[in-house]
């Protein structure tokens, strides 16, 4: 009887060890869930506090990732080397600015171009005419690429080129022009075009 009394005992106190732990449990539990709540309400507010900051086009050049999205297509190739001229010729750029910009442009240039303008020159020839552009006030205010049957393509020696002109609108002090241009590319190993150079378009011999 005795034994049995102690067995009884000994089961109450389990029960009720185990409905303790129970509570603690689910107190626990709603406290994560509260604060998983709390934290999503939180975050959210946050975010409606503070909107995306749009990026400078000076920022989005500098981001963008050229070994994934190059261009697909001469004209497109044209038309990026035309963002990176107007940022370079037209914002006042840091001294780090313009050397990421000035590096980052030579990633649209054919190997060629590039031996025969090795980077430290290039980035010193275009410091000295980024300087002349301001001191004489000039801005590139737009260009257009020529699009469509306007783009010439052809092969040589194995070699796949193409031509193309871009008119870029200028300022200078209260003066406006126009500059057309003639850029020649060449695709490389790896099915990219590349700039070779250009000339201005009326010094250009058709082909």
């Amino acid at each position: 009887m005795g034994e049995g009394s102690d067995f009884m005992k000994g089961s109450k106190k389990s029960s009720k060890n185990n409905t303790v732990m129970t509570v603690i449990m689910m107190i626990v539990i709603g406290c994560v869930i509260v604060g998983t709540f709390a934290y999503i309400y939180n975050r959210e507010d946050k975010d409606k506090l503070e909107p995306d900051i749009e990026l400078t086009e000076v920022q989005k050049l500098l981001v963008m990732d050229l070994e994934s999205t190059y261009p697909a297509t001469p004209r497109e190739v044209v038309k990026l080397y035309s963002r990176f001229s107007m940022c370079i010729h037209n914002d006042d750029l840091t001294d780090e600015e313009f050397e990421k910009l000035g590096d980052k442009v030579q990633n649209l240039y054919a190997k060629e171009l590039i031996e025969a303008n090795p980077s430290d020159e290039y980035l010193m020839n275009l410091a000295v005419e980024v300087a002349e552009y301001h001191k004489s006030e000039r801005k590139i205010k737009s260009y257009t690429i020529d699009s469509g049957n306007s783009i010439i393509t052809w092969k040589e020696d194995g070699k796949e080129f193409a031509r193309l002109l871009a008119t870029y609108s200028l300022r200078e002090g209260k003066e406006y022009n126009s500059v057309r241009q003639e850029f020649l590319l060449q695709k490389d190993e790896a099915g990219l075009y590349k700039i070779l150079g250009w000339r201005l378009a009326d010094k250009a011999d058709a082909k």
